[in-house]
């Protein structure tokens, strides 16, 4: 393993669902501390991508690499990618009949093996860090869908990974509460963590992102800074993208 590794790297990865290929040779390189957001149309492949990342879904060739070390391998390796890799997803995927804070320490308990006041303590202060944390011991029925989202958003930081998947965290949530969350996710950006986030929010990209990835049809088709990729675009498929949700 090298200590100049990227955090993450694809190298020529590919994804079939039956016929279909979702991913057809990617390659990206995410240094430590970056910032990347990956946007496309529906289907192009952004959530397969950031989803093979953890091994949620399983590449059949290529390579991924987490700070130089493959990501496959048995079932033993593979969760301890996933304690190094925090996500985020769509749906809160809270456990509904735990509170706030409990959502924050089952795993800290079962997987990453703390006591239970240890796990307590990070969960209160990563609730403080997403503004919440006076909501601690509600129910997800008892939290509108941004609150729920920033406890999803604690729940990945509790376990102190290298890194933080996003997969468009905000696409479920009301208009109205798209902005609470993306704040957090704008106060986390600053914090130096590693995040690699698909969404439409072009605000939040050009606001912290250090790269932006555009994605057609399994494939990288644009990778550059905001300012670069929002004033002009290589491909005549980003522009017409940009045109469509910018407008």
């Amino acid at each position: 393993m090298s200590h100049n590794a990227p955090a993450i790297e694809f190298r020529k990865v590919c994804k079939w669902f039956g016929d279909f290929q979702a991913l057809a040779g990617v390659d990206l390189k995410i240094g430590k501390g970056e910032r990347v957001v990956i946007c496309g149309p529906s289907g192009s492949g952004k959530s397969t991508m950031v989803r093979c990342i953890n091994q949620l879904e399983q590449h059949q060739k290529g390579d991924i690499l987490l700070n130089g070390a493959t990501v496959t391998g048995n079932s033993a390796h593979v969760r301890s990618i996933r304690r190094r890799v925090g996500m985020v997803f769509q749906q809160f995927n809270l456990y509904p009949h735990m509170t706030a804070l409990q959502n924050c320490v089952i795993a800290q308990r079962l997987v990453a093996r703390r006591q239970r006041h240890e796990a307590e303590d990070i969960a209160r202060a990563y609730l403080e860090r997403v503004k919440i944390a006076d909501k601690a011991d509600r129910y997800p029925h008892q939290l509108s869908g941004g609150q729920q989202q920033r406890v999803a958003i604690a729940r990945a930081l509790c376990m102190q990974s290298e890194a933080i998947l996003f997969d468009e965290p905000t696409s479920a949530l009301d208009p109205e509460m798209i902005r609470e969350v993306l704040d957090v996710m704008v106060g986390l950006a600053q914090d130096g963590l590693t995040m690699v986030c698909v969404t439409h929010e072009m605000g939040f990209a050009r606001q912290v992102a250090d790269a932006v990835v555009f994605m057609d049809h399994g494939r990288i088709v644009e990778v550059a800074a905001p300012a670069e990729f929002f004033k002009e675009q290589k491909t005549q498929r980003a522009r017409d993208f940009l045109a469509q949700i910018l407008h």
